[in-house]
């Protein structure tokens, strides 16, 4: 039986793997600014490093479901995109590791460097400017969970997702989903 949905609907299992990555990476980016802009929670500067691996892996999954792209590229960039979720996941263990105190941050991270001697324009600029969030501190908790630990869970989880969709051969043939035969 032929395709009722015709060649310009029928979407392949590889494209969906590029939208849904697309999807996840905007989502949380979407999910990070209406916690700032909505409710006030404040990113300290490793927060803000972590909406990169999302806004990455949403740039390649979009490039992945815009370009006509043979499955064997998509499937390059689920790996890629794996990969950034990775190393999005080891930046969410510093910050864990930082909030616990297992070690210290940045002199950026939690506060400048009071070892130097400062002059009176340097404290009326410091008291003149809104100060950083401290990435050692938890401004904000989901069942317990501070942003970093549950952006950990979150980066692992997806890394392993799209390592195992791209290990996963029968996923990333040139037949067309939903195509039986």
């Amino acid at each position: 039986m032929n395709n009722l949905r015709g060649p310009e609907m029928s979407r392949s299992t590889d494209f969906r793997i590029c939208l849904m990555i697309a999807a996840v990476g905007l989502g949380a980016l979407a999910f990070a600014f209406v916690l700032q802009y909505g409710f006030g929670v404040e990113p300290c500067v490793l927060c803000t490093y972590q909406r990169v691996p999302f806004a990455v892996a949403a740039g390649f999954g979009l490039f992945g479901a815009a370009m006509p792209l043979p499955p064997s590229r998509r499937r390059t960039v689920a790996l890629i995109v794996g990969v950034v979720f990775a190393a999005g996941a080891a930046l969410a263990f510093y910050h864990v590791g930082v909030e616990h105190g297992w070690w210290g941050g940045t002199v950026a991270c939690t506060g400048e460097d009071i070892s130097r001697p400062m002059t009176l324009a340097d404290i009326d600029a410091a008291l003149a400017t809104k100060p950083q969030a401290r990435c050692d501190d938890v401004p904000w908790t989901l069942f317990g969970f501070s942003l970093s630990e549950l952006n950990l869970a979150g980066s692992a989880a997806l890394a392993l997702i799209c390592f195992a969709l791209a290990a996963e051969r029968r996923l990333w043939r040139e037949r067309r989903f939903g195509a039986r035969g």
